[in-house]
Protein backbone atom coordinates (compact mmCIF):
# COMPACT_ATOMS: atom_id res chain seq x y z
CA UNK A 1 0.00 0.00 0.00
CA UNK A 2 1.15 3.34 -0.85
CA UNK A 3 0.46 6.25 1.92
CA UNK A 4 0.57 10.07 0.93
CA UNK A 5 0.16 12.98 2.90
CA UNK A 6 -1.03 16.30 1.07
CA UNK A 7 -1.45 19.59 1.57
CA UNK A 8 -1.73 22.75 -0.18
CA UNK A 9 -0.58 26.48 -0.18
CA UNK A 10 -1.85 28.99 -2.75
CA UNK A 11 -1.65 33.12 -2.04
CA UNK A 12 -0.61 34.51 0.97
CA UNK A 13 -2.63 34.09 3.82
CA UNK A 14 -0.05 31.08 5.11
CA UNK A 15 3.87 31.78 5.24
CA UNK A 16 5.89 28.71 4.02
CA UNK A 17 6.67 27.59 7.75
CA UNK A 18 3.37 26.62 7.57
CA UNK A 19 4.61 23.91 4.75
CA UNK A 20 7.90 23.20 7.67
CA UNK A 21 6.15 22.76 10.23
CA UNK A 22 3.39 20.45 9.14
CA UNK A 23 6.03 18.42 7.26
CA UNK A 24 7.68 18.06 10.52
CA UNK A 25 4.50 17.03 12.74
CA UNK A 26 4.11 14.52 9.94
CA UNK A 27 7.29 13.02 9.71
CA UNK A 28 7.39 12.86 13.82
CA UNK A 29 3.73 11.25 14.37
CA UNK A 30 3.41 9.13 11.16
CA UNK A 31 5.65 5.53 11.59
CA UNK A 32 4.07 4.29 8.45
CA UNK A 33 6.23 4.74 4.87
CA UNK A 34 4.71 7.55 3.03
CA UNK A 35 5.21 10.39 0.75
CA UNK A 36 4.77 14.10 2.28
CA UNK A 37 3.66 16.63 -1.09
CA UNK A 38 2.81 19.79 -1.25
CA UNK A 39 1.08 21.49 -4.04
CA UNK A 40 2.05 24.92 -4.18
CA UNK A 41 2.18 27.98 -6.53
CA UNK A 42 5.21 29.55 -4.43
CA UNK A 43 7.83 26.96 -3.35
CA UNK A 44 9.61 30.30 -1.25
CA UNK A 45 10.72 29.75 2.18
CA UNK A 46 10.11 25.73 1.99
CA UNK A 47 12.38 23.39 2.84
CA UNK A 48 14.15 21.73 0.34
CA UNK A 49 13.87 18.41 1.38
CA UNK A 50 9.89 18.86 0.87
CA UNK A 51 8.47 17.62 -2.21
CA UNK A 52 6.78 20.44 -4.05
CA UNK A 53 4.70 20.02 -6.88
CA UNK A 54 2.61 22.80 -8.77
CA UNK A 55 -1.42 22.70 -7.77
CA UNK A 56 -3.08 21.17 -10.59
CA UNK A 57 -5.33 22.82 -12.78
CA UNK A 58 -9.18 23.80 -11.79
CA UNK A 59 -11.86 26.35 -13.40
CA UNK A 60 -13.50 28.42 -11.31
CA UNK A 61 -14.70 30.82 -12.72
CA UNK A 62 -16.92 33.78 -10.68
CA UNK A 63 -15.08 32.22 -7.42
CA UNK A 64 -12.18 34.47 -5.94
CA UNK A 65 -9.32 32.82 -7.67
CA UNK A 66 -7.50 31.28 -3.98
CA UNK A 67 -10.75 30.37 -2.69
CA UNK A 68 -11.43 26.94 -0.42
CA UNK A 69 -12.95 25.53 -3.73
CA UNK A 70 -9.38 24.94 -5.00
CA UNK A 71 -8.72 22.37 -2.98
CA UNK A 72 -11.23 20.44 -5.41
CA UNK A 73 -7.87 20.23 -7.70
CA UNK A 74 -6.89 17.30 -4.87
CA UNK A 75 -9.74 14.84 -6.52
CA UNK A 76 -7.97 15.97 -10.17
CA UNK A 77 -6.73 12.59 -12.48
CA UNK A 78 -3.24 14.85 -12.74
CA UNK A 79 -2.65 14.81 -9.06
CA UNK A 80 0.08 12.28 -10.04
CA UNK A 81 -0.35 10.05 -7.12
CA UNK A 82 -1.45 6.36 -6.68
CA UNK A 83 -2.63 4.70 -3.47
CA UNK A 84 -4.17 6.75 -0.15
CA UNK A 85 -3.69 10.43 -0.05
CA UNK A 86 -4.80 11.84 3.39
CA UNK A 87 -4.94 15.69 2.62
CA UNK A 88 -3.94 18.16 5.57
CA UNK A 89 -4.91 21.83 5.99
CA UNK A 90 -2.00 23.83 6.67
CA UNK A 91 -3.38 25.46 10.20
CA UNK A 92 -3.81 22.65 12.09
CA UNK A 93 -1.71 20.70 15.02
CA UNK A 94 -0.60 17.19 14.75
CA UNK A 95 -0.54 15.84 18.78
CA UNK A 96 -0.61 12.12 19.07
CA UNK A 97 0.34 9.21 16.79
CA UNK A 98 -1.56 9.49 13.29
CA UNK A 99 -1.17 5.89 11.69
CA UNK A 100 -5.12 4.88 12.34
CA UNK A 101 -5.57 7.94 9.47
CA UNK A 102 -4.64 5.53 7.01
CA UNK A 103 -5.46 2.01 9.42
CA UNK A 104 -8.63 2.58 10.02
CA UNK A 105 -11.91 1.96 7.34
CA UNK A 106 -9.16 1.49 4.67
CA UNK A 107 -9.99 2.21 1.33
CA UNK A 108 -13.34 4.26 2.29
CA UNK A 109 -13.25 8.01 2.15
CA UNK A 110 -12.93 9.46 5.77
CA UNK A 111 -13.64 12.99 6.73
CA UNK A 112 -14.34 14.99 9.95
CA UNK A 113 -17.79 15.61 10.85
CA UNK A 114 -18.34 19.02 10.40
CA UNK A 115 -18.91 20.25 14.35
CA UNK A 116 -21.40 23.04 13.38
CA UNK A 117 -23.56 20.55 10.90
CA UNK A 118 -23.78 17.43 13.15
CA UNK A 119 -26.45 14.91 11.50
CA UNK A 120 -26.56 16.58 8.43
CA UNK A 121 -24.46 14.83 6.42
CA UNK A 122 -21.23 17.26 5.98
CA UNK A 123 -17.66 17.09 6.33
CA UNK A 124 -14.98 19.20 7.64
CA UNK A 125 -12.59 19.08 5.01
CA UNK A 126 -9.43 19.94 7.28
CA UNK A 127 -9.01 15.87 7.23
CA UNK A 128 -9.80 13.70 4.87
CA UNK A 129 -8.67 10.21 3.22
CA UNK A 130 -9.21 9.01 -0.08
CA UNK A 131 -7.74 6.72 -3.27
CA UNK A 132 -6.36 8.55 -5.70
CA UNK A 133 -8.17 6.63 -8.13
CA UNK A 134 -11.41 7.54 -7.01
CA UNK A 135 -13.93 10.52 -7.28
CA UNK A 136 -12.32 12.05 -10.25
CA UNK A 137 -16.09 12.58 -11.02
CA UNK A 138 -16.48 15.20 -8.54
CA UNK A 139 -13.65 16.99 -9.99
CA UNK A 140 -14.95 16.43 -13.41
CA UNK A 141 -18.05 17.70 -12.14
CA UNK A 142 -17.15 20.89 -10.38
CA UNK A 143 -15.50 21.70 -13.51
CA UNK A 144 -18.15 21.28 -15.74
CA UNK A 145 -20.88 23.06 -13.29
CA UNK A 146 -18.89 25.01 -10.74
CA UNK A 147 -21.19 28.09 -11.60
CA UNK A 148 -24.64 26.19 -10.81
CA UNK A 149 -22.83 24.33 -7.98
CA UNK A 150 -21.84 28.13 -6.91
CA UNK A 151 -25.98 28.67 -6.41
CA UNK A 152 -26.74 25.52 -5.12
CA UNK A 153 -24.01 24.42 -2.55
CA UNK A 154 -21.97 27.08 0.35
CA UNK A 155 -18.58 25.48 0.53
CA UNK A 156 -15.97 23.12 -0.77
CA UNK A 157 -16.76 20.17 1.75
CA UNK A 158 -20.54 20.36 1.72
CA UNK A 159 -20.34 20.00 -1.87
CA UNK A 160 -17.12 17.27 -1.71
CA UNK A 161 -19.14 15.46 1.23
CA UNK A 162 -22.45 14.96 -0.53
CA UNK A 163 -20.76 14.54 -4.39
CA UNK A 164 -19.20 11.04 -2.36
CA UNK A 165 -21.84 10.51 -0.65
CA UNK A 166 -24.00 10.05 -4.12
CA UNK A 167 -21.61 6.72 -4.82
CA UNK A 168 -19.53 6.12 -2.05
CA UNK A 169 -19.86 5.60 1.48
CA UNK A 170 -18.64 8.83 3.79
CA UNK A 171 -17.22 7.82 7.09
CA UNK A 172 -16.27 10.02 9.48
CA UNK A 173 -12.87 9.70 12.09
CA UNK A 174 -13.81 8.77 15.36
CA UNK A 175 -14.60 12.35 17.60
CA UNK A 176 -11.65 12.17 19.45
CA UNK A 177 -9.30 12.21 16.85
CA UNK A 178 -10.07 15.12 14.83
CA UNK A 179 -10.92 18.04 17.35
CA UNK A 180 -11.22 21.87 16.77
CA UNK A 181 -9.63 24.34 18.91
CA UNK A 182 -12.47 27.39 19.19
CA UNK A 183 -15.33 24.11 20.41
CA UNK A 184 -13.12 22.02 22.23
CA UNK A 185 -10.31 23.43 23.61
CA UNK A 186 -11.31 27.06 24.30
CA UNK A 187 -13.30 28.04 27.65
CA UNK A 188 -16.06 30.14 26.74
CA UNK A 189 -16.53 33.59 26.68
CA UNK A 190 -16.64 34.74 30.39
CA UNK A 191 -13.91 32.40 31.36
CA UNK A 192 -11.45 33.63 28.50
CA UNK A 193 -9.92 35.99 30.35
CA UNK A 194 -8.91 33.56 33.40
CA UNK A 195 -8.43 30.43 31.88
CA UNK A 196 -6.27 29.01 29.61
CA UNK A 197 -7.26 26.41 26.65
CA UNK A 198 -6.95 23.02 27.16
CA UNK A 199 -5.62 20.41 24.76
CA UNK A 200 -8.72 18.33 24.00
CA UNK A 201 -8.01 14.72 25.85
CA UNK A 202 -7.16 11.80 23.50
CA UNK A 203 -6.94 14.19 20.29
CA UNK A 204 -4.50 13.18 17.38
CA UNK A 205 -5.16 16.27 15.57
CA UNK A 206 -6.99 19.83 16.50
CA UNK A 207 -8.11 21.68 13.79
CA UNK A 208 -8.15 25.64 13.62
CA UNK A 209 -10.70 26.09 11.72
CA UNK A 210 -11.09 30.58 11.75
CA UNK A 211 -8.85 32.30 13.69
CA UNK A 212 -7.22 31.59 15.72
CA UNK A 213 -4.50 30.60 14.05
CA UNK A 214 -1.87 27.88 15.98
CA UNK A 215 0.42 30.49 16.62
CA UNK A 216 -2.06 33.35 17.60
CA UNK A 217 -3.83 30.86 19.88
CA UNK A 218 -0.02 29.82 21.53
CA UNK A 219 0.93 33.41 22.41
CA UNK A 220 -2.41 35.12 22.78
CA UNK A 221 -2.34 37.19 20.38
CA UNK A 222 -5.65 36.68 18.44
CA UNK A 223 -7.11 40.27 17.05
CA UNK A 224 -10.48 38.68 17.39
CA UNK A 225 -10.23 36.75 20.58
CA UNK A 226 -7.99 39.60 22.45
CA UNK A 227 -8.75 38.50 26.07
CA UNK A 228 -7.53 34.66 25.09
CA UNK A 229 -5.29 33.67 27.57
CA UNK A 230 -2.04 31.74 25.83
CA UNK A 231 -2.02 28.09 25.42
CA UNK A 232 1.63 27.82 25.23
CA UNK A 233 0.92 23.89 24.86
CA UNK A 234 0.77 24.11 21.28
CA UNK A 235 4.14 25.21 20.53
CA UNK A 236 4.93 21.16 22.56
CA UNK A 237 3.32 20.48 18.94
CA UNK A 238 3.66 23.08 16.15
CA UNK A 239 7.23 23.33 15.74
CA UNK A 240 9.81 22.01 13.00
CA UNK A 241 12.18 20.63 15.66
CA UNK A 242 11.88 17.06 17.27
Amino acid sequence: MTYNVICMKWGTAYGPEYVNILAAMVKRHLTLPHKFVCFTDDTTGINPDIETRPIPEIPLGSAAIWSGWRKLSSLSPKLGLEGSVLFLDLDLVIMDNIDGFFTYKPGEFCIIENWTQMGQGIGNSSVYRYEADKHHDIFDDFSKNHEQIYKDVTNEQMYLTWGVAKKHNVVYWPDKWCRSFKRHAMPNRFLRPFVTPKAPENCKILVFHGPPKPIDAALGTSKKYKLLRPASWILNHWKESA
